[in-house]
Order: structure tokens, then C-alpha cells, then sequence
């Protein structure tokens, strides 16, 4: 019953935060898109491009939900992982669902060819990074203590540990 109960909760989370993220809020900005008459500058090769990266995106999630469902946890910060997760992407980058939503979202912008998603892009990113600073790695720091404040020192939050000159 208890996963069952994860799962519907994690399906919950999706379709609040990251799927307004990379789904309602694009859909009605294309709508307004449409509407304005805004000009779109998308080509076959670059729609190509945006689906293959849209997929990757989708791929890194599902990966890192994996992983924390095999942590004992879920995606939703408030129901994370029994202990920081430190395998996979996450052994590189504290945040790499952040990166999955920027790598959907890039791949719609590029199979839209959408104005206001160039806009809603960093617009989006940086809610995210506030979400990540001002509450997730809070709670995080209070419910794993000195084991997450390692990982933390250990990896870097947004800049992949070779970009970051980490590891």
C-alpha cells in the first residue's frame, strides 16, 4: 500500500510542478503565441533536434526517479530519499531534475520555434533555483545533517563536477 501511496503522490508532484513547468505554462504561451501572431523561427532538422533533446530530458528523469525510488524515496523534496542520493547523475550535479526540465524545455523551444518559450526558459530556471535554495536544500540540511552537508561539499549544486573543477 505504501508504494502505491508513493506513487500516486509522485504522480501528484509531476503534474503540479514539473509538468506545469514543461507542459500547461508552454501550451498557453503557445496559445498566446498564436494569438499575438508572434513569429516562430523553427526549421524540420531543428524540430528534429528539439524532439531528440525533449527525450533525453524525459530520459534523465526517469533515471533520476530511479534512483530514488531505489534510495527509499521519491522525487517530491518533502518525501526524499532515505539517505542523499550519490549514484548516477546525481554523483555529479545535486540537481540534475533541474537539468532534465532545461533540456525539455530547450527541445520544445526548438520544435515550437516559440518567442515566449525563449522567455519562459530562464524565467522557469531561475523559480527553480529558488525553489532548490530557499526550501528543498533546507529541509535536505535538516533531515540528513552532516551526511548532506558532505554530499554538498562534495558535489557541486549546479555545475557538473568537471565543469565545476570538482572530481
Amino acid at each position: 500500500m505504501k508504494f502505491l501511496s508513493e506513487v500516486v503522490d509522485s504522480l501528484i508532484y509531476l503534474f503540479i510542478g514539473p509538468f506545469t513547468v514543461i507542459g500547461t505554462v508552454p501550451f498557453l504561451l503557445m496559445q498566446l503565441d498564436a494569438t499575438m501572431g508572434l513569429p516562430h523561427f523553427t526549421s524540420g532538422d531543428v524540430i528534429t533536434g528539439g524532439y531528440v533533446l525533449m527525450n533525453l530530458g524525459a530520459a534523465l528523469a526517469l533515471w533520476c526517479t530511479w534512483l530514488m525510488y531505489r534510495s527509499g524515496g521519491t522525487p517530491i523534496p518533502s518525501m526524499p530519499a532515505l539517505q542523499p542520493v550519490r549514484s548516477g547523475p546525481y554523483g555529479i550535479v545535486r540537481h540534475p531534475m533541474m537539468y532534465s526540465l532545461l533540456i525539455v524545455g530547450i527541445g520544445e523551444l526548438l520544435v515550437t520555434g516559440s518567442l515566449l518559450m525563449l522567455i519562459w526558459i530562464p524565467v522557469a530556471m531561475r523559480a527553480g533555483a529558488l525553489f532548490v535554495s530557499v526550501y528543498e536544500e533546507p529541509v535536505l540540511m535538516l533531515r540528513f545533517g552532516e551526511a548532506y552537508k558532505v554530499y554538498c561539499q562534495e558535489v557541486p549544486r549546479w555545475l557538473p563536477t568537471w565543469m565545476a573543477g570538482r572530481g
